[in-house]
Parts: C-alpha cells; structure tokens; sequence
C-alpha cells in the first residue's frame, strides 16, 4: 500500500507547509542569484525533505493508534468472551453436578449402558435376571425401577440412537471419573454370566465407555477386572446382611447372594485364582503382593474412600453412595485376601 493510499486509510490531509516555504526561498534566492531554476528546485526540496517526511511520520503515527486501538477492542473483546465461557462452564457445571446427585439418573444411565450393549444378543433372560438382581442391590424405589426398566428396554431397540444419548451424558452428566466407572462397572456386571462377558458386548461396552468419558487406562482395568468392583461391593454387602441376620440367609427379595454369576461361587483352583487377582487388582496390588503389602494398600484405600471421610467432606448424597460402594469392593477384597494368605500361612 502506498503511501497516499495509507494517508486515506490513516484520513490524515497532506500539508505543503515545506513547499510553499521552499517555493519563497526560491524567489528570494532566484532573485538574489538570477537563477529562475531555483524556484523549482527548492519547492521540490521542502516537498521532499520536510512534507514527505512529515506526512509519513503522522500517517504511521495514527495507524499504530489505531491498530492499538483495534488489538485494546479485540482483547477485551476476547476477554468477555472467555468470561462470559467460564460462567456458562460453571453453570453447566453446576447442573452436571446436581444431575450426578440424582439416584434416578445414576439408575437410568447404567440400564442406558446395559441394554445398549446387549443389544444384539438373542437370548437375554439370564441378563434380565441379572439387571433384576443389581437394582435390588440398589435399593431403588419403584419410581426408580421403571426408569431402569424404561431405559434398558429403549436401549434395546434397534433404532435407539447411541450417539444422541452420549452427547445428552456428556452435557448432563459431564466427564466424571468415578461416575462412569461405577456405571460402566454396574453394566458389565449387568452383561456378565458365569464369568464371562461375550465379545461382541465387550466392543460395544468399550465404544461406549470411551465415548463417554473413560480413558483407554480405565476400560483396561474394567475388562481385566470383569467387573469385580461391583462383584465385591455386592459380596461384601450380603456377607454384611447374613451376619447380622443371624441365619446364613442372604436378601429374600432383593435377590442378594445368588452367587450363580459371582466369581465367588466357583470351587476350582482357577477360579479362585482368578478371583485373588481380582481382588489384588482393586487394591491396586500384582500377584508378588505380600500380606503387609496387602494390609498397607487396605489403609491407604480406606482412607480415602471411607464414608465417614467422605461425609465430612460435603459431598453429594450419590457420590458419598458411589465412593461408598467403591470402600464395600475395598472392603470385600481386603476380607477375601486376608482369609486366603491366613489360609496358606
């Protein structure tokens, strides 16, 4: 861009102060020295030793202001926009947080979960009875069963849209760690019989859990694991149940202590074995785990995840439910771990 057309950008008028000057030099001198060449000459001097120069230094003058000007406008510009970004964040925040603390969600999330990745398999009458089995454990309300029921039958349906449902989690719900563990768990447990989890629920129990939130890390563990943290927090519960019943009986109603698809129920050495890691994998331990190794992760976990602790720290009534039933695995697998070494030693 040239200079004139910079000027009409910059809207600064060119002044020919120099060259009217040097215009009178040139009388004056064309007159002193007879030179009439000198009235030509020194206009064009003052045009180009003070106009020019003088023009050039306003117009860069004002397009610097302006574009300071522009940048000023354009960051605060970008710094209400980000505020008014991290105010919708936390509202949205806030509303992801009060849909964690809704136990009808929680319900209706892992039958989402549950029925989509079941979807294909032809004969699910065991399933049901599984799905029958952890809404029991749960304790829901009959408000809170049909949700379940409601939402694990949609799911089912060839036509139910799995890519609708992960951006609704993901706005409702948002990307919380233990949230989707204890969904993702309570499904596969849902999707499990005699121990095994078929391939084809397995691709879509993966799919799913990565769509909606879980590392690759995590899926890993799940798979790994089978669903033990469920298996435990259950175990643990009827356990509870029977001792303090007195009779050796488990849950008449809710259908507790089956065991007919708990890793527990099996009495062969492999079986057992897979169990113990299991058990070793939810207190974050390998197979060279000693006894001391075993009690010493057992505090360190408990610490964390024991409900009295987090009661004190204001949490929601479902995450105190949820970090509570995560202590139960804790709890079970320590039980389990610590009979077995006793056991052997």
């Amino acid at each position: 861009m040239g200079l004139r057309e910079k000027g009409k950008t910059a809207g600064v008028k060119f002044s020919y102060i120099g060259s009217f000057l040097g215009f009178l030099i040139g009388l004056v001198l064309s007159y002193i020295c007879s030179h009439f060449l000198l009235v030509l000459i020194t206009p064009l001097a003052g045009y180009f030793l003070y106009d020019r120069p003088k023009y050039a230094q306003k117009v860069d003058k004002v397009l610097t202001e302006k574009k300071r000007q522009e940048e000023q406008a354009l960051q605060e510009q970008e710094e209400a926009r980000l505020k008014e970004e991290k105010k919708v964040q936390r509202q949205i925040k806030a509303v992801q947080k009060k849909n964690r603390e809704n136990k009808a969600s929680l319900y209706e999330n892992i039958y989402t979960v549950a029925g989509y990745i079941l979807a294909n398999v032809e004969d699910l009458e065991v399933y049901v009875e599984n799905a029958e089995d952890v809404i029991a454990h749960f304790k829901a309300s009959k408000e809170e069963r049909v949700l379940a029921v409601e939402a694990f039958n949609m799911a089912l349906n060839p036509e139910f849209n799995v890519d609708e449902f992960i951006a609704d989690y993901l706005l409702y719900i948002g990307k919380n760690r233990d949230y989707i563990s204890y969904v993702l768990n309570y499904a596969l447990m849902i999707a499990t019989y005699e121990d095994n989890i078929l391939d084809e629920v397995r691709e879509r129990l993966n799919y799913i859990g990565k769509a909606l939130g879980a590392s690759q890390a995590a899926l890993k563990r799940l798979f790994k694991s089978n669903g033990a943290e469920a298996r435990f927090a259950r175990d643990f519960e009827n356990e509870q149940y029977e001792r303090l019943s007195g009779d050796g009986s488990s849950a008449k109603s809710s259908g507790k202590g089956k065991g007919r698809r708990s890793s527990g129920n099996a009495n062969s050495g492999a079986k057992r074995g897979s169990k113990t890691q299991e058990a070793l994998e939810i207190l974050q331990l390998t197979s060279k785990a000693t006894l001391d190794d075993i009690k010493k992760a057992y505090k360190k976990m408990m610490l964390k995840y024991h409900p009295d602790r987090l009661a004190a720290q204001n949490l929601s009534e479902d995450m105190v439910a949820i970090y509570t039933d995560k202590a139960k695995a804790i709890q079970g697998a320590f039980d389990y771990l610590k009979k077995l070494y006793s056991d052997y030693t």
